[in-house]
């Protein structure tokens, strides 16, 4: 059982921008200003942006992931030796204690690269080309920053009324400055896209309206983004990156520091050994119990759970955790990012879809119902269609098509009556929930 706790995400670090014409600093993480000010090193400084915001929204996105409901950290689990991780799991994040700092320092450092491009430009005669590559690069990724910056951190001088962050030793900028600064960007790098990148603009826009409950805007933007067949926009590790996928390095397959909240196991429906041979559990037949209750002191419920959504073995992969001998249940991880270079989704057409039916359910007025938009987006995993749909079950199946994306935490601060959490004033702080409202919840893990 998850006990969240405390807050997401909360800034110390010291890096920024006070507006979008400044002169930054040059960087010193790759090469002298001499080295990288000519054409022949643009392909150079953009690769440079790319690898950093992947390190960024990975970081970000996993960490995210453990501070809400969608994974633990079970000390029980061989390899989760991670106090952090345990106090992130209890929804705790302590920004004094060096080791909480990489994942604001990482967003940093995309920023700088942006922005540290976007001057080099500035003071370059180049080619067309090179300059439409150059430039959507370093706009796109100043406004992604922004974005992780407005939407996943909190605390200042106005909590809880607002979250924020700081930037480049700046005054302390609230959320919605961080996410208009944000779209400002995302407009600008607008101007040197092609068609499919100027729908992926059009789908981050929709989703920062979205999240800002700015439902006429979300639409308008959701209805130029991405569609059916479009592919994903992804942070991509490996390649030419020095850094991993990191929820492969630490929620997969090369570590299991952290595991997935049981019930995506247990839509899938634990494992059993069929002696019979009759394809369904009998109850004379060993099965293996699946953590229901406990973040780091889990516990199984002791029933064999048939699987309640077995098509989802589409899109909710798992493994089976190794355990510290004589453990009762089994914890599970993701095996939807199986390599090092397994590339993380951060916006794509189904998610596009799933804020159309939002929006629809909002009373907005778009393109398509939103069970459609929903079906739509199962028919892409060979899932069967819905008869009907309200937010709950919008919810339901963001859970399930965003899993392993860091949007869970965001959801349950958006929607947190919906999905039975109990928040204080702001929607960037959870608070203490009495054990026995949480056992009563089915939504809890």
């Amino acid at each position: 059982m998850k006990k969240i706790i405390a807050t997401t995400f909360i800034f110390i670090f010291f890096y920024g921008c006070e507006s979008f014409v400044e002169n930054a600093d040059s960087s010193v993480s790759y090469a002298t200003d001499d080295e990288i000010s000519s054409s022949e090193n643009i392909s150079f400084l953009v690769n440079g942006v790319l690898n950093d915001f992947s390190r960024a929204y990975g970081y970000v996105t996993l960490w995210a992931d453990l501070l809400s409901d969608a994974m633990v950290n079970d000390g029980r689990v061989q390899g989760s030796t991670d106090v952090r991780g345990e106090y992130l799991d209890n929804g705790l994040y302590d920004p004094t204690v060096g080791t909480y700092a990489p994942p604001y320092q990482a967003v940093a450092q995309s920023w700088r690269s942006a922005r540290s491009l976007q001057t080099k430009l500035d003071d370059m005669d180049i080619e067309a080309s090179l300059k439409t590559e150059g430039y959507f690069t370093a706009y796109l990724y100043q406004g992604l920053s922004h974005y992780i910056l407005g939407t996943y951190y909190g605390r200042g001088p106005s909590y809880p009324s607002d979250g924020g962050a700081t930037l480049n030793e700046s005054a302390f900028i609230q959320s919605g400055d961080l996410n208009s600064s944000a779209l400002l960007y995302l407009d600008s790098a607008a101007s040197y896209a092609d068609d499919h990148q100027t729908r992926i603009i059009h789908s981050l826009m929709a989703r920062i309206y979205l999240y800002g409950k700015d439902y006429t805007n979300a639409s308008q933007h959701a209805a130029l983004g991405l569609q059916d067949g479009d592919a994903p926009f992804y942070a991509r590790p490996g390649l030419e990156n020095p850094w991993p996928n990191w929820y492969w390095y630490e929620a997969g397959n090369n570590r299991t520091r952290y595991t997935l909240a049981s019930r995506f196991k247990h839509l899938l429906g634990e494992d059993f050994v069929d002696t019979n041979g009759n394809g369904v559990w009998d109850s004379t037949e060993t099965f293996t119990d699946c953590a229901a209750v406990g973040a780091d002191v889990g516990q199984g419920d002791g029933v064999y759970n048939a699987a309640s959504e077995s098509e989802e073995e589409a899109r909710i992969k798992v493994a089976a955790a190794p355990m510290s001998p004589d453990t009762p249940y089994m914890r599970y991880y993701q095996t939807k990012y199986p390599d090092s270079d397994s590339p993380i989704t951060v916006i794509s057409w189904q998610e596009n879809h799933l804020m159309l039916a939002e929006l629809a359910l909002e009373g907005q007025s778009v393109s398509v119902s939103a069970i459609d938009a929903v079906n739509a987006v199962r028919a892409a995993h060979g899932i069967s269609n819905l008869s009907d749909i309200n937010l709950s079950t919008l919810l339901h199946e963001r859970d399930k098509e965003l899993f392993c994306q860091g949007q869970r935490i965001i959801d349950q601060n958006r929607h947190s009556d919906v999905l039975n959490w109990h928040l204080g004033e702001s929607t960037w702080r959870f608070l203490p929930i009495p054990l026995e409202e949480q056992l009563a919840n089915p939504n809890y893990p």
